[in-house]
């Protein structure tokens, strides 16, 4: 269910910043647009999709013949949390989805409205995923449907995050909205009857503190340009980013003789790994980061400047996940000259109460240091 969904955004999310640029420039939406209201009916063949509320994988299936109240005793082998607690999508043909938060052993009741049946719409509902934990409906929140001519319709998403749009011409629309400052677009068709389909986007989160170092031969003016592959923005940079940097750097890495790194903070929308890493131990945390990083490849002051950093915001933990990302997927370095060698890490981090059985990676070799070299580290830290 997410997947799809998601990687349908993906591949659009470059498409949505030129159709948003079209639309602010157009004399606005023609309409602000209302859909009748869901129907009190019945539904039958229900099926409910149970997750893991802090794991976010899913645990198990239920069919039900018709709506009703139902125990969630599901089980799962290493729970987040205790109780263990769930989020279950509750679905049938010719009915809205719903979303249901629950703990191991609570009833709940299952109670959907069907979808009203209008010619030439589209309708659904918008889910907003989180990286872990709970996802949750996109209530109540400003959205727009609009043909690739640029012509727009406005609308809003109700409390369960249901929208829909009516009386439509084209066959072919772009469903965009803004979500915290970052795009979304979903292609959706039309045609003569009721088309419903449910949406799922990542919530955003924030990339803390990616600092990057340049160690060149001699000292060299160097140029460094940031892009996101799957959408993003500098939220913050030191020195100012300005639609790149471009700085002399000595062989010590000094930057414009005042900067030891570059440093930026983005915020991205993206799917991330936590089913593979490292499990450190919270009570000696900074000897298990040391030897880490040091085998990671990272040296000397990089490893004081991640310890500084990171330390303090991790409080005391008994454990610490640190799950390494496909950091060429979220952000891509252009550095002029090249660097002979590079190496970058972006960490996303999770304390953890009890132990857990996760993929522990092997370390990789660390990069040799000869030639123009260029590291760099970031990290990602969702508190619940």
């Amino acid at each position: 269910m997410k997947t799809r969904q998601y990687l349908l955004l993906v591949s659009l999310l470059i498409l949505s910043v030129s159709i948003i640029l079209s639309c602010s420039n157009s004399t606005g939406p023609e309409e602000n647009h209302s859909f009748p209201s869901a129907i009190d009916s019945v539904a039958t063949d229900i099926t409910l999709y149970v997750y893991s509320d802090g794991w976010g994988n899913i645990l198990d299936t239920i069919e039900m013949a018709t709506e009703d109240t139902i125990r969630i005793d599901i089980y799962e082998e290493s729970p987040y949390g205790d109780p263990a607690q769930y989020y279950i999508y509750a679905e049938a043909d010719g009915f809205y989805t719903e979303l249901y938060r629950c703990e191991k052993n609570d009833t709940i009741r299952v109670d959907l409205d069907a979808v009203p049946q209008v010619a030439s719409s589209v309708t659904g509902v918008i889910f907003e995923q989180q990286v872990y934990f709970a996802d949750c409906y996109f209530s109540e929140k400003d959205i727009a449907l609009t043909l690739l001519s640029g012509t727009s319709i406005s609308g809003t998403t109700d409390s369960l995050g249901r929208y829909g749009f009516s009386s439509l011409s084209g066959d072919s629309y772009l469903l965009h909205f803004s979500n915290y400052g970052t795009p979304n677009v979903f292609a959706i068709s039309n045609t003569i009857a009721t088309d419903y389909e449910d949406l799922y986007f990542y919530s955003d989160m924030q990339i803390d503190a990616p600092n990057i170092y340049l160690y060149p031969e001699t000292t060299t003016d160097i140029s460094v340009n940031i892009d996101f592959p799957n959408g993003g923005q500098i939220i913050k940079s030191e020195p100012p980013y300005n639609n790149g940097w471009d700085v002399n750097v000595t062989p010590d890495g000094i930057i414009d003789g005042l900067y030891e790194y570059l440093f930026y903070e983005t915020r991205q929308s993206i799917a991330l790994n936590y089913q593979s890493g490292w499990l450190l131990d919270g009570t000696d945390l900074e000897n298990e980061f040391r030897y880490l990083l040091m085998n990671l490849g990272y040296v000397g002051r990089e490893i004081d400047d991640f310890i500084d950093y990171w330390l303090p915001r991790f409080g005391t933990t008994p454990y610490l996940a640190v799950y390494p990302q496909d950091v060429e997927s979220m952000i891509t370095l252009t550095i002029n000259p090249v660097p002979d060698n590079l190496l970058r890490m972006i960490f996303f981090f999770r304390p953890l109460n009890e132990s857990i059985q996760l993929e522990e990676l092997p370390l990789p070799d660390a990069i040799q240091r000869n030639g123009f070299t260029a590291v760099e580290w970031g990290g990602i830290l969702i508190s619940e």
